[in-house]
Parts: structure tokens; sequence; C-alpha cells
């Protein structure tokens, strides 16, 4: 599918997307402006009839990346991957620290104490959790396409069906094959590690301790984790198992689910249709399509496993989301002198009208983003091998303002 240029409507409101020709004599004409430029978007300056087709969203949800895939037409129309922060815990420690040496300072304040409201109202998130599901939130808000349905994979396993495979979805299973359910609970219970040499990271199988000629069943506590290589010993009989399955991990395998599932169900479910599935599901359908594993490819199996529709796979619409947080009441300061007390940095929010984060482009032809502002009168910028580090101002034209979400090719 050719490029896409991605519409808005006056109020707001997403509509399908458009051809680049199109969008350029809208722009031209001055009937459309330009909206956001990552994912490329145009808002239409009249009131128009908002017609739409169908867009369902898949949500490969995950705790360092999700997956997402809009599906309509019959093309995957946007796609990407939502890298989330890993720094939240670690920041939270850090504020702990400064304010426990706040208090060891011998200056005075007055006493503040049980003044934490949101940590002890009812039905709290702890911080790292809550930014993860508010940063799947937030971009499901920014996707500028028509979402009529959401499909999200909630969990890897069924454990309703973890001894009895045919009670549901049965018409995707292959019956030459261990029930994928069954195999990726295996998995789960022995940590993704070999029982025997202990190897992780490989090609990991479930063995048979009873094997199936001799009367051996499909269930987890007659199943073990082995890797390939070891699997192939054990049935050539050069090494011998001493160690026998293990049952019981039920509520282990369900404490897997993440603790703010119901936030992001109920608030994404509140204005969309919103459905869900198990993981070993996507796995199915993956493998026989022959898709390779990847999040932006289970979230396309969650988008056409009702259906069953065959969407072409490709990343020609594809986007890496990440989070740029700002630093709002942070003040740094030297160590205290003598007279002076404690001393703050000079720190450089703005120079000539840009800030830290602002795109822009940089001598005419490459885009970047503000990271630093230099005393010296530079604004630096990633550092990617054949392109400017750093500029000067006049060298730069803004392009977009600081933005927290960063949609990147």
């Amino acid at each position: 599918m050719s490029t896409l240029v991605y519409v808005i409507n006056q109020n707001g409101h997403s509509l399908m997307p458009c051809r680049p020709a199109k969008a350029r004599k809208l722009l031209q004409a001055g009937r459309a402006s330009v909206a956001r430029r990552s994912p490329f978007t145009i808002q239409l300056l009249w009131d128009c009839e908002e017609h739409t087709q169908e867009v369902v969203l898949g949500l490969d949800k995950g705790s360092s990346v999700t997956g997402f895939s809009c599906v309509g037409k019959g093309h995957i129309l946007l796609s990407g991957e939502i890298h989330h922060r890993k720094d939240v815990k670690a920041q939270m420690d850090e504020r702990r620290t400064n304010r426990r040496n706040r208090r060891s300072r011998k200056w005075y304040r007055p006493a503040r104490f049980l003044n934490r409201a949101s940590s002890k109202r009812s039905g709290r998130l702890p911080a790292s959790i809550q930014t993860n599901v508010e940063e799947v939130l937030r971009v499901v808000r920014q996707i500028p396409l028509p979402i009529t349905k959401i499909v999200i994979e909630d969990v890897q396993v069924d454990i309703a069906r973890l001894n009895d495979p045919t009670l549901a979805a049965s018409r995707y299973q292959d019956p030459t094959r261990l029930d994928e359910n069954l195999r990726i609970a295996c998995l789960m219970r022995d940590s993704y590690a070999c029982q025997y040499c202990g190897k992780q990271k490989v090609r990991l199988q479930a063995h048979h301790l009873i094997f199936k000629e001799q009367g051996g069943k499909d269930t987890l506590t007659n199943l073990l984790t082995l890797c390939e290589a070891c699997h192939k010993k054990l049935h050539q009989g050069k090494i011998h198992l001493t160690v026998t399955g293990v049952s019981g991990h039920l509520d282990q395998i369900a404490q897997r689910t993440m603790q703010g599932k119901s936030y992001l169900y109920t608030t994404l479910g509140a204005s969309t249709p919103l459905s869900t599935l198990f993981g070993y599901q996507t796995a199915t359908l993956r493998n026989s399509r022959d898709l390779p594993k990847a999040h932006d490819v289970d979230a396309l199996c969650l988008a056409t496993y009702e259906t069953g529709e065959l969407v072409p796979y490709d990343r020609e619409h594809f986007y890496i989301v990440s989070f740029r947080p700002r630093r709002t009441r942070r003040h740094y300061h030297t160590l205290p002198r003598k007279g002076l007390g404690r001393v703050k940095y000079q720190v450089n929010e703005e120079l000539e009208g840009l800030k830290k984060g602002d795109v822009v482009r940089v001598k005419g032809r490459y885009i970047k983003q503000i990271n630093s502002i230099y005393s010296n009168g530079y604004v630096a910028f990633k550092r990617v091998k054949g392109e400017p580090n750093q500029a000067r101002p006049q060298d730069c034209q803004l392009l977009e303002k600081a933005r927290t979400i960063l949609w990147e090719r």
C-alpha cells in the first residue's frame, strides 16, 4: 500500500486517510492545514460529513514494548511499537531519597504529615504501572484513525483449558501439535529455561514425561521444558531425566496478569467496543500464517482473529513511539558555599524562542529534536553519524513545539 496522509476534520474527529496528492492540493488551496508532522496529519478547514469505514485496532500489551496495528480496507493503515519508560521506579526512589535528605537538613519548614492523599486513596496503582497504562491510553487517543473496535491481548494462557484443550477455540488447533495454550503454560511454569541444562534464550520445547504412545496425556503435570538439543538427545537415549513434572502453578500463572489491566480495559472500553484474546490464540494464528515473531505482528493477528481476514503484513506505515518526560519542578544546586549556602546551577530553559523538545529543521535539511541548550549559544541534538549534533538558533527553523510523545519512522 502506498504512502498515506491521515486526516482529521474541523472538529478534531479522525477520518479515513487520503493520498499525498489529494492532501497536497488541499494544503495548496488553503482548505487544510498541517495538524501533526509525525505521523503526518492534516486538518480540514471546513465542516464536512464524517463518513468513515471500519478500522480495528489490535493491541499486544507488554511491560516494556506494546505493539499496535490498525487494520482497515484490507490493509495495515498504521502500526508500530510503544516503548515504555523504564525509569519511573528509579525516579520515585530518587525522589524518596531527596525528601529524606531535606528532612535531615537544619532549616525550618512547617511540619507536613499525612499530606500524601494520592498514596492513601482506594484503588491506587503504583506509579510505574500507572505510567505504563497511561502511555498506552495516550497513544491510542493520538492515533489519527476512526477506531471502531479494539482487540487486546489479555494473558498468555487460558487456565480453564490447561487440562481440557477442547473447551474453546478448538477449531484453530492443529491436531498434530501440542496445544499452544499448554505449551506456553509449561514454559512459563519452568521460567523459560531448559530443566536439564538450564539454558535460556534458546529454542524451547515441551517434553512429555510419559510418551503419548505409552498413554501419556496432554496435561501440565506430564510436561517439562527442554531445549531443542536436550530434547533430541533424550529421545536418542543419550541422556536421562531425573526430574518430574510439576503442577500447582496455576496461581503463579494467574499472577502474571498486569495489575493495571482492569483500569486499561475500563478506560478503553468506555468509548470504543473492546474484546480480549489469550496469548496462545495469537501465537496459533501467527504460526499458521508463518509470520515472524514481533509485537506489531501479534497486534495484526489480534485485529484479524475474529474475522479471519488475510491482511498482508508490511511495515510501510510503522512507527516507534517513545516518551520524553518534561522536568518542570526540578532544581539543581552545587555544594553549599560559605556565606552563600546552596547555589543553584544555571539551567538554560530557552534560547531565542527555542526550548528543549522542539522539533526543528537544521540548515534546511535535517529534522532534529532539541535535547539540550548550551550556555555558548548552541542547541544540541541526538548524535547521529553524518548529521550535526549542535547548531546555532539562526540555523534552525521551528517545525513543531515540544511534545512528550515522539513518533519516529
